[in-house]
């Protein structure tokens, strides 16, 4: 077998004359042949069984801190394919030029490869500098990484930028995705929000020395969207609720299921078994899993239970795997909502909307406090507490609102039982 530490080395002016023999010795000999090139001291052809490559060896000139002799370097220079002896030897002397002048060649090589290399680290596109801003700087699993991912992503694509390096996106071009969202304020405020942030990030990075987000006039930045105040009447949730049958089993039971807890609907799409506690009749949804990051516990009524005890049976993950595609997340949200629509005659049907009825039809028909029914939607403190209170008021008052939800369950039974 071929050991390529046993080698065979020839002194002789290396030409092509005494490659052929070198290479022909290296395959009776299956071991490695190095030519010392009598012409120029220090250059040799190693020739292996694969290949052959040009090394220089030399030392630099002087003694080291310690009295000794620098130690010997050798350098590759590159390959018989694609240099020649001739070549070789005047690469060469190049270095034997630099190491009269007091420089060490390879020890400038390798400082200068690593330049190149951080410079090719840092000319990288906006896509793959996405991606380690979305590793390093996002929490992981939470709603906000999620929503942050999702519009940053869209953002890129739809200004087709992602192939740029960082310096190469103009304001013209985020002008260009804010005049593609002027109708839809919302979706441009997020677009445009998420992408500040990661601009943000290549200016701590030093990609870029400024943000050219904030060079967008306050004029064209996106305003906030109008408050939606749509909420359902009565006979409005009646309608929704008995035509939920026309509907398939699975979005039947997760639209009456929204309607019965105001949970988001992505929280509700994504519940699990193992955060549903029915001998405690609760659901608890960890931070990572609320859009604010706050855990938080709603109480389950016996509407609630009765839907949960029907969707168990199916054996899925999910209290509502509403993709047909097994363990796979819901993302056919439009199809869902012209489904809803269809089947109700509600052509405005919305999902939030439900919470909306929630918070105002208990505001209509119960003395419960607005915070207290404000606080069954989970949002974020600042919303309900202000001040001193934000801070020091941290009880969740369970108990008042299983009275709230309570409530609101025989309201819904009468209602439906109509």
């Amino acid at each position: 077998m071929f050991n390529p530490k046993i080698s065979q080395t020839i002194s002789c002016r290396i030409d092509l004359r005494a490659v052929d023999t070198a290479v022909k010795q290296q395959r009776e000999a299956g071991k490695r042949v190095t030519l010392a090139d009598t012409e120029c001291r220090g250059l040799r052809l190693v020739v292996n069984a694969s290949s052959a490559s040009w090394t220089y060896a030399y030392r630099k000139r002087g003694f080291s801190d310690g009295g000794k002799r620098y130690p010997q370097r050798t350098m590759k220079l590159g390959d018989l394919k694609t240099m020649s002896a001739a070549n070789a030897r005047l690469q060469a002397d190049q270095i034997k030029a630099a190491v009269r002048d007091g420089l060490d060649p390879a020890v400038e090589t390798r400082a200068e490869k690593r330049l190149r290399d951080l410079e090719a680290a840092r000319r990288t596109d906006l896509a793959t500098l996405l991606d380690r801003y979305i590793t390093e700087s996002l929490n992981a699993g939470t709603k906000h990484h999620r929503d942050e991912t999702a519009h940053s992503r869209k953002a890129l694509s739809e200004m087709g930028v992602a192939g740029l390096e960082p310096g190469d996106l103009t304001v013209k071009d985020i002008r260009r995705l804010l005049d593609m969202h002027k109708d839809r304020p919302a979706t441009a405020q997020h677009r445009f929000g998420a992408l500040s942030r990661f601009l943000d990030y290549l200016v701590d990075e030093q990609f870029l020395s400024v943000n050219p987000a904030l060079s967008i006039a306050r004029k064209r930045k996106p305003k906030s969207p109008p408050p939606k105040e749509r909420y359902y009447e009565v006979d409005e949730v009646q309608t929704l609720w008995h035509s939920a049958d026309n509907l398939k089993p699975v979005y039947r039971d997760y639209l009456r299921f929204l309607m019965v807890l105001p949970l988001r609907s992505t929280e509700a799409a994504e519940l699990t078994w193992p955060q549903v506690n029915t001998n405690c009749m609760e659901i608890r949804l960890s931070a990572a899993g609320t859009k604010n990051n706050s855990a938080f516990t709603m109480p389950i009524t016996d509407l609630a239970k009765t839907i949960l005890d029907k969707a168990k049976t199916a054996g899925t993950a999910r209290a509502f795997q509403l993709s047909n595609k097994t363990n796979a997340p819901m993302t056919a949200w439009t199809h869902f909502q012209q489904m809803v629509q269809e089947v109700s005659g509600i052509k405005d049907f919305a999902r939030h909307d439900l919470r909306r009825t929630f918070s105002s039809q208990m505001g209509n028909h119960s003395d419960f406090d607005e915070a207290l029914i404000d606080s069954l939607l989970n949002h974020r403190q600042s919303a309900t507490r202000s001040g001193v209170m934000r801070h020091y008021q941290q009880a969740q008052r369970l108990q008042k609102r299983r009275e709230v939800m309570e409530q609101w369950d025989q309201l819904l039974s009468e209602w439906i039982s109509k």
